[in-house]
């Protein structure tokens, strides 16, 4: 009886140890490589090579600083919610734009369309094993590598939104911002309570919509 027991508390043991973990609040710090076109090279110098994504529950907020402005995207993808928060100093300027649904069925037009193809690679990243799948992504014709960990369960945010959770949380990926393709890693993971006011705007922006702030960035 007392084997059988063993055995039990064994088995439960090794289940518990080989379950995903799902990390609900924290900070996830990215490095970037930036893909920058050869007549954009000049504006390389003003790209962000590191960020930290706060989130918390099912809501993200990431933060990037530029020489120019600097611009924080809050997304919760379960709630179809999504901000975009724009400081400019050399303005004194401050915007908070809400993506209505229709502003994100635009821009979900302008989406990575992207093929997996897993492969049987892995390797440990940051202490969790990964996954390798090579990925086309067809409106750019580029071909690229993710891989994905089933150790733990992160939310979605704005560098991972374009991959399935069903994959698992991507480590080292390409992402798409702004007309752009980004090499995110993965460089740490952290377990910690996230500052009041990251996922809102303050009382000093100034409401604006996604149109207007197309116009003000010359329709692009």
């Amino acid at each position: 009886m007392k084997k059988i027991l063993t055995l039990a508390i064994v088995l439960v043991s090794l289940v518990n140890a080989n379950a995903q973990q799902k990390i609900t609040e924290g900070v996830v710090v990215y490095t970037l490589s930036w893909n920058v076109p050869e007549q954009a090279q000049a504006m390389a110098a003003s790209l962000p090579t590191e960020v930290q994504v706060y989130f918390k529950g099912d809501s993200s907020s990431m933060k990037m600083e530029s020489q120019f402005f600097s611009s924080q995207s809050i997304l919760n993808t379960k709630k179809e919610y999504e901000r975009m928060l724009l400081d400019i100093p050399m303005m004194s300027k401050k915007y908070s734009v809400i993506f209505t649904p229709a502003d994100q069925e635009m821009l979900a037009d302008k989406y990575p369309q992207m093929s997996f193809k897993p492969s049987t690679e892995s390797k440990v990243l940051n202490g969790y094993k990964a996954s390798k799948f090579e990925v086309y992504e067809s409106k750019t014709d580029i071909k690229f590598d993710v891989w994905f960990t089933k150790d733990i369960d992160v939310v979605a945010n704005p560098l991972s939104r374009f991959y399935e959770p069903s994959y698992g949380f991507p480590l080292e990926f390409t992402s798409f911002q702004n007309g752009l393709s980004v090499k995110a890693s993965v460089k740490e993971i952290q377990k910690t309570s996230v500052p009041a006011g990251m996922f809102s705007a303050g009382k000093d922006y100034e409401e604006m919509t996604l149109t207007q702030l197309m116009q003000m960035r010359g329709g692009q």
